[in-house]
Protein backbone atom coordinates (compact mmCIF):
# COMPACT_ATOMS: atom_id res chain seq x y z
CA UNK A 1 0.00 0.00 0.00
CA UNK A 2 2.74 2.39 0.95
CA UNK A 3 4.52 1.70 -2.31
CA UNK A 4 1.30 2.23 -4.25
CA UNK A 5 0.63 5.56 -2.50
CA UNK A 6 4.23 6.64 -3.04
CA UNK A 7 3.99 5.83 -6.72
CA UNK A 8 0.70 7.78 -7.06
CA UNK A 9 2.11 10.75 -5.15
CA UNK A 10 5.19 10.74 -7.35
CA UNK A 11 3.07 10.70 -10.51
CA UNK A 12 0.87 13.58 -9.24
CA UNK A 13 3.94 15.62 -8.21
CA UNK A 14 5.56 15.10 -11.62
CA UNK A 15 2.37 16.16 -13.44
CA UNK A 16 1.92 19.22 -11.20
CA UNK A 17 5.55 20.23 -11.65
CA UNK A 18 5.20 19.89 -15.39
CA UNK A 19 2.17 22.19 -15.44
CA UNK A 20 3.82 24.73 -13.17
CA UNK A 21 6.95 24.69 -15.28
CA UNK A 22 4.93 25.34 -18.42
CA UNK A 23 2.99 28.34 -17.08
CA UNK A 24 5.90 30.85 -17.20
CA UNK A 25 6.76 29.59 -20.62
CA UNK A 26 3.19 30.31 -21.77
CA UNK A 27 3.27 33.80 -20.28
CA UNK A 28 6.65 34.44 -21.85
CA UNK A 29 5.35 33.32 -25.21
CA UNK A 30 2.43 35.76 -24.91
CA UNK A 31 4.75 38.62 -24.04
CA UNK A 32 7.05 37.73 -26.91
CA UNK A 33 4.14 37.49 -29.31
CA UNK A 34 2.86 40.89 -28.20
CA UNK A 35 6.27 42.42 -28.73
CA UNK A 36 6.57 40.91 -32.17
CA UNK A 37 3.13 42.17 -33.18
CA UNK A 38 4.00 45.69 -32.10
CA UNK A 39 7.24 45.58 -34.00
CA UNK A 40 5.50 44.82 -37.28
CA UNK A 41 2.88 47.55 -37.03
CA UNK A 42 3.20 49.85 -40.05
CA UNK A 43 5.12 52.99 -39.07
CA UNK A 44 4.05 55.12 -42.01
CA UNK A 45 5.15 58.71 -42.24
CA UNK A 46 2.22 60.94 -43.17
CA UNK A 47 4.08 63.20 -45.53
CA UNK A 48 2.12 65.75 -47.52
CA UNK A 49 2.76 65.77 -51.26
CA UNK A 50 5.48 68.25 -52.08
CA UNK A 51 3.99 71.60 -52.96
CA UNK A 52 5.59 73.91 -55.44
CA UNK A 53 4.83 77.54 -54.69
CA UNK A 54 6.00 79.85 -57.42
CA UNK A 55 7.60 82.92 -55.96
CA UNK A 56 6.95 86.37 -57.28
CA UNK A 57 10.53 87.22 -58.16
CA UNK A 58 10.66 88.53 -61.72
CA UNK A 59 7.03 87.77 -62.50
CA UNK A 60 7.05 90.21 -65.36
CA UNK A 61 8.93 92.60 -67.55
CA UNK A 62 9.84 95.67 -65.55
CA UNK A 63 10.44 97.70 -68.71
CA UNK A 64 7.53 99.66 -70.07
CA UNK A 65 6.06 98.25 -73.25
CA UNK A 66 3.56 99.78 -75.63
CA UNK A 67 2.25 96.45 -76.89
CA UNK A 68 -0.10 94.72 -74.43
CA UNK A 69 0.71 91.26 -75.74
CA UNK A 70 4.45 91.72 -75.28
CA UNK A 71 4.11 93.03 -71.78
CA UNK A 72 1.90 90.16 -70.73
CA UNK A 73 3.78 87.44 -72.58
CA UNK A 74 7.05 88.29 -70.87
CA UNK A 75 5.56 88.21 -67.41
CA UNK A 76 5.47 84.41 -66.96
CA UNK A 77 8.99 83.41 -67.99
CA UNK A 78 11.25 84.00 -65.00
CA UNK A 79 9.76 82.14 -62.08
CA UNK A 80 11.62 80.31 -59.32
CA UNK A 81 10.11 77.60 -57.18
CA UNK A 82 9.98 77.32 -53.45
CA UNK A 83 9.56 73.71 -52.43
CA UNK A 84 7.70 73.29 -49.21
CA UNK A 85 7.51 69.98 -47.38
CA UNK A 86 5.67 68.98 -44.22
CA UNK A 87 7.06 66.12 -42.14
CA UNK A 88 5.65 64.07 -39.27
CA UNK A 89 7.51 61.90 -36.76
CA UNK A 90 6.21 59.43 -34.17
CA UNK A 91 7.49 58.11 -30.82
CA UNK A 92 6.97 54.80 -29.00
CA UNK A 93 4.03 56.13 -26.98
CA UNK A 94 2.04 56.89 -30.16
CA UNK A 95 2.26 60.67 -29.56
CA UNK A 96 3.09 62.57 -32.71
CA UNK A 97 4.55 65.96 -33.40
CA UNK A 98 4.49 67.69 -36.75
CA UNK A 99 7.59 69.46 -37.97
CA UNK A 100 6.71 71.91 -40.74
CA UNK A 101 9.42 73.70 -42.68
CA UNK A 102 6.90 76.13 -44.20
CA UNK A 103 7.01 79.61 -42.68
CA UNK A 104 3.49 80.14 -41.45
CA UNK A 105 1.37 82.65 -39.67
CA UNK A 106 0.95 82.10 -35.93
CA UNK A 107 -2.58 80.84 -35.53
CA UNK A 108 -4.88 81.85 -32.73
CA UNK A 109 -5.54 78.78 -30.61
CA UNK A 110 -8.28 79.54 -28.10
CA UNK A 111 -8.64 75.86 -27.26
CA UNK A 112 -5.12 75.80 -25.84
CA UNK A 113 -4.04 72.67 -27.62
CA UNK A 114 -0.80 71.32 -26.20
CA UNK A 115 -0.19 68.20 -28.24
CA UNK A 116 2.03 69.93 -30.77
CA UNK A 117 -0.70 70.30 -33.37
CA UNK A 118 -1.78 73.80 -34.31
CA UNK A 119 -5.50 74.58 -34.33
CA UNK A 120 -6.93 76.40 -37.33
CA UNK A 121 -8.51 79.78 -36.79
CA UNK A 122 -10.93 81.68 -38.96
CA UNK A 123 -9.35 85.04 -38.18
CA UNK A 124 -5.68 85.71 -38.76
CA UNK A 125 -3.52 88.79 -38.91
CA UNK A 126 -1.03 87.93 -41.66
CA UNK A 127 2.24 89.72 -42.21
CA UNK A 128 3.91 90.69 -45.48
CA UNK A 129 5.52 87.76 -47.26
CA UNK A 130 3.75 85.09 -45.23
CA UNK A 131 2.44 81.86 -46.75
CA UNK A 132 -1.20 81.49 -45.80
CA UNK A 133 -3.99 78.96 -46.06
CA UNK A 134 -7.43 78.40 -44.61
CA UNK A 135 -9.56 81.39 -43.62
CA UNK A 136 -7.53 84.59 -43.48
CA UNK A 137 -8.80 87.98 -42.39
CA UNK A 138 -6.83 91.21 -42.39
CA UNK A 139 -6.98 93.17 -39.17
CA UNK A 140 -4.95 96.17 -40.30
CA UNK A 141 -3.33 97.75 -43.34
CA UNK A 142 -0.20 96.03 -44.63
CA UNK A 143 2.66 98.06 -46.13
CA UNK A 144 5.14 95.65 -47.72
CA UNK A 145 8.70 96.14 -48.90
CA UNK A 146 8.50 92.82 -50.74
CA UNK A 147 5.62 90.47 -51.61
CA UNK A 148 2.28 90.64 -49.94
CA UNK A 149 0.44 87.36 -49.21
CA UNK A 150 1.35 83.96 -50.68
CA UNK A 151 -1.40 81.34 -50.84
CA UNK A 152 -0.04 77.96 -49.77
CA UNK A 153 -3.04 75.64 -49.82
CA UNK A 154 -6.35 74.82 -51.44
CA UNK A 155 -9.66 76.12 -50.11
CA UNK A 156 -8.24 79.42 -48.93
CA UNK A 157 -10.41 82.48 -48.30
CA UNK A 158 -8.79 85.90 -47.97
CA UNK A 159 -11.04 88.55 -46.46
CA UNK A 160 -9.49 91.98 -47.01
CA UNK A 161 -11.93 93.27 -44.40
CA UNK A 162 -11.79 96.80 -45.80
CA UNK A 163 -8.03 97.15 -45.26
CA UNK A 164 -5.27 97.80 -47.80
CA UNK A 165 -2.26 95.86 -49.04
CA UNK A 166 0.39 98.23 -50.36
CA UNK A 167 3.62 97.27 -52.14
CA UNK A 168 6.97 98.88 -53.00
CA UNK A 169 5.99 100.01 -56.53
CA UNK A 170 4.99 98.80 -59.96
CA UNK A 171 8.60 98.18 -61.08
CA UNK A 172 9.54 96.12 -58.03
CA UNK A 173 8.80 92.60 -59.40
CA UNK A 174 6.63 91.98 -56.34
CA UNK A 175 3.05 90.76 -56.12
CA UNK A 176 0.22 91.65 -53.79
CA UNK A 177 -1.47 88.24 -53.58
CA UNK A 178 0.15 85.18 -55.16
CA UNK A 179 -1.84 82.05 -56.06
CA UNK A 180 0.50 79.43 -57.48
CA UNK A 181 -1.44 76.34 -58.53
CA UNK A 182 -3.92 76.18 -55.65
CA UNK A 183 -7.61 75.47 -56.16
CA UNK A 184 -10.76 77.01 -54.70
CA UNK A 185 -9.28 80.31 -53.56
CA UNK A 186 -11.40 83.39 -52.85
CA UNK A 187 -10.30 87.01 -52.40
CA UNK A 188 -12.98 89.38 -51.14
CA UNK A 189 -13.78 92.06 -48.61
CA UNK A 190 -13.68 95.59 -50.11
CA UNK A 191 -9.95 96.02 -49.58
CA UNK A 192 -7.33 97.83 -51.67
CA UNK A 193 -4.31 96.28 -53.40
CA UNK A 194 -1.83 98.77 -54.84
CA UNK A 195 1.83 99.37 -55.59
CA UNK A 196 2.82 95.95 -56.97
CA UNK A 197 3.92 94.67 -60.35
CA UNK A 198 0.96 92.27 -60.16
CA UNK A 199 -1.80 93.13 -57.76
CA UNK A 200 -3.23 89.60 -57.91
CA UNK A 201 -1.04 86.99 -59.63
CA UNK A 202 -2.68 83.66 -60.47
CA UNK A 203 -0.51 80.95 -62.00
CA UNK A 204 -2.37 77.70 -62.58
CA UNK A 205 -5.12 76.48 -60.33
CA UNK A 206 -8.86 76.21 -60.79
CA UNK A 207 -11.86 77.98 -59.32
CA UNK A 208 -10.22 81.24 -58.30
CA UNK A 209 -12.59 84.03 -57.27
CA UNK A 210 -11.85 87.73 -56.79
CA UNK A 211 -14.88 89.77 -55.79
CA UNK A 212 -15.45 93.34 -54.64
CA UNK A 213 -11.89 94.52 -54.17
CA UNK A 214 -10.16 97.68 -55.35
CA UNK A 215 -6.97 97.06 -57.34
CA UNK A 216 -5.21 100.22 -58.45
CA UNK A 217 -1.79 101.66 -59.27
CA UNK A 218 -0.16 98.34 -60.20
CA UNK A 219 1.51 97.36 -63.46
CA UNK A 220 -1.08 94.59 -63.97
CA UNK A 221 -4.03 94.52 -61.60
CA UNK A 222 -5.03 90.89 -62.27
CA UNK A 223 -2.54 88.67 -64.09
CA UNK A 224 -3.93 85.18 -64.73
CA UNK A 225 -1.86 82.57 -66.54
CA UNK A 226 -2.52 78.87 -67.06
CA UNK A 227 -5.64 78.94 -64.89
CA UNK A 228 -9.12 77.52 -65.33
CA UNK A 229 -12.44 78.89 -64.10
CA UNK A 230 -11.07 82.14 -62.71
CA UNK A 231 -13.84 84.61 -61.90
CA UNK A 232 -13.06 88.30 -61.63
CA UNK A 233 -16.25 90.15 -60.78
CA UNK A 234 -17.56 93.38 -59.23
CA UNK A 235 -14.10 94.88 -58.72
CA UNK A 236 -12.82 98.45 -59.05
CA UNK A 237 -9.75 98.36 -61.31
CA UNK A 238 -8.16 101.72 -62.02
CA UNK A 239 -4.91 103.48 -62.92
CA UNK A 240 -2.94 100.32 -63.66
CA UNK A 241 -0.93 99.72 -66.82
CA UNK A 242 -3.23 96.79 -67.65
CA UNK A 243 -6.43 96.02 -65.81
CA UNK A 244 -7.09 92.30 -66.36
CA UNK A 245 -4.65 90.11 -68.32
CA UNK A 246 -5.66 86.55 -69.20
CA UNK A 247 -2.81 84.47 -70.61
CA UNK A 248 -3.05 80.80 -71.69
CA UNK A 249 -6.18 80.35 -69.62
CA UNK A 250 -9.68 79.07 -70.28
CA UNK A 251 -13.21 79.28 -68.95
CA UNK A 252 -12.58 82.58 -67.20
CA UNK A 253 -15.31 85.07 -66.37
CA UNK A 254 -14.63 88.80 -66.17
CA UNK A 255 -17.99 90.28 -65.25
CA UNK A 256 -19.43 93.53 -63.89
CA UNK A 257 -16.11 95.24 -63.18
CA UNK A 258 -15.42 98.96 -63.29
CA UNK A 259 -12.16 99.48 -65.22
CA UNK A 260 -10.93 103.02 -65.77
CA UNK A 261 -7.68 104.82 -66.60
CA UNK A 262 -5.66 101.65 -67.16
CA UNK A 263 -3.01 102.97 -69.52
CA UNK A 264 -2.54 100.20 -72.11
CA UNK A 265 -5.64 98.05 -71.81
CA UNK A 266 -8.71 97.43 -69.73
CA UNK A 267 -8.97 93.68 -70.46
CA UNK A 268 -6.45 91.74 -72.57
CA UNK A 269 -6.71 88.11 -73.68
CA UNK A 270 -3.64 86.25 -74.95
CA UNK A 271 -3.98 82.62 -76.09
CA UNK A 272 -7.15 82.31 -74.03
CA UNK A 273 -10.29 80.32 -74.88
CA UNK A 274 -13.90 79.85 -73.83
CA UNK A 275 -13.95 82.89 -71.58
CA UNK A 276 -16.63 85.52 -71.02
CA UNK A 277 -16.38 89.30 -70.71
CA UNK A 278 -19.80 90.50 -69.63
CA UNK A 279 -21.30 93.66 -68.20
CA UNK A 280 -18.04 95.56 -67.63
CA UNK A 281 -17.58 99.34 -67.76
CA UNK A 282 -14.25 100.07 -69.47
CA UNK A 283 -13.20 103.70 -69.80
CA UNK A 284 -10.25 105.95 -70.62
CA UNK A 285 -7.54 103.60 -71.87
CA UNK A 286 -5.76 102.75 -75.13
CA UNK A 287 -7.47 99.42 -75.92
CA UNK A 288 -10.65 98.88 -73.98
CA UNK A 289 -10.81 95.16 -74.82
CA UNK A 290 -8.03 93.42 -76.74
CA UNK A 291 -7.97 89.78 -77.95
CA UNK A 292 -4.98 88.38 -79.83
CA UNK A 293 -5.00 86.00 -82.81
CA UNK A 294 -4.63 82.90 -80.61
CA UNK A 295 -7.61 83.71 -78.40
CA UNK A 296 -10.69 81.90 -79.64
CA UNK A 297 -14.24 80.98 -78.72
CA UNK A 298 -14.51 83.84 -76.26
CA UNK A 299 -17.77 85.69 -75.66
CA UNK A 300 -17.76 89.50 -75.32
CA UNK A 301 -21.20 90.91 -74.65
CA UNK A 302 -23.14 93.70 -72.91
CA UNK A 303 -20.05 95.74 -72.05
CA UNK A 304 -19.97 99.54 -71.90
CA UNK A 305 -16.68 100.57 -73.51
CA UNK A 306 -16.23 104.33 -73.92
CA UNK A 307 -13.64 107.10 -74.24
CA UNK A 308 -10.85 104.74 -75.22
CA UNK A 309 -8.52 105.23 -78.17
CA UNK A 310 -9.96 101.94 -79.46
CA UNK A 311 -12.88 100.42 -77.63
CA UNK A 312 -12.77 96.81 -78.90
CA UNK A 313 -9.83 95.33 -80.78
CA UNK A 314 -10.03 91.81 -82.22
CA UNK A 315 -6.38 90.96 -82.95
CA UNK A 316 -5.65 94.26 -84.69
CA UNK A 317 -8.48 94.02 -87.23
CA UNK A 318 -8.56 90.23 -87.63
CA UNK A 319 -11.98 89.08 -88.92
CA UNK A 320 -13.86 87.43 -86.08
CA UNK A 321 -14.66 84.33 -88.14
CA UNK A 322 -10.96 83.46 -88.11
CA UNK A 323 -10.44 83.26 -84.37
CA UNK A 324 -14.13 82.56 -83.72
CA UNK A 325 -14.77 85.08 -80.99
CA UNK A 326 -18.32 86.22 -80.38
CA UNK A 327 -19.28 89.90 -79.88
CA UNK A 328 -22.80 91.00 -79.04
CA UNK A 329 -24.62 94.04 -77.60
CA UNK A 330 -21.49 95.98 -76.70
CA UNK A 331 -22.17 99.64 -76.15
CA UNK A 332 -19.11 101.27 -77.72
CA UNK A 333 -18.02 103.62 -80.51
CA UNK A 334 -14.92 102.21 -82.20
CA UNK A 335 -13.82 98.69 -83.02
CA UNK A 336 -11.40 96.67 -85.16
CA UNK A 337 -12.83 95.22 -87.30
CA UNK A 338 -15.78 97.56 -87.50
CA UNK A 339 -19.23 96.33 -86.55
CA UNK A 340 -18.46 95.04 -83.05
CA UNK A 341 -20.37 97.90 -81.39
CA UNK A 342 -24.13 98.34 -81.25
CA UNK A 343 -25.27 100.12 -84.41
CA UNK A 344 -21.74 100.39 -85.79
Amino acid sequence: MKKTRLIKFSIIFILFSTVVMQLPLFDLNLASSSTENNSILPQTSQLDPQRNIITSQNTGNSNSNDVPGDEIGNSQERNSELNLEDSQTGDESDKTEESNTTPSIPLNNPQGQSNGQTGLSTELNPACGQIIQGNVKLGSNLICDNDGLMVGGNNTVIDMNGFSLKGPGIDSNKVGIMIGGQNNVTIMGNGIISGFQSGVYISGGTNIYANEINVNNNKVAFYITGAQNAQISNNMVSENTIGVALHSSKDAEVNFNQLSKNRLSGVTLINTANSTLHGNNILNTSNGIFLDTQSSLNKVDFNNVFNNILDINNANNLPININNNYYSNNNCQTSLPSGLCIGR
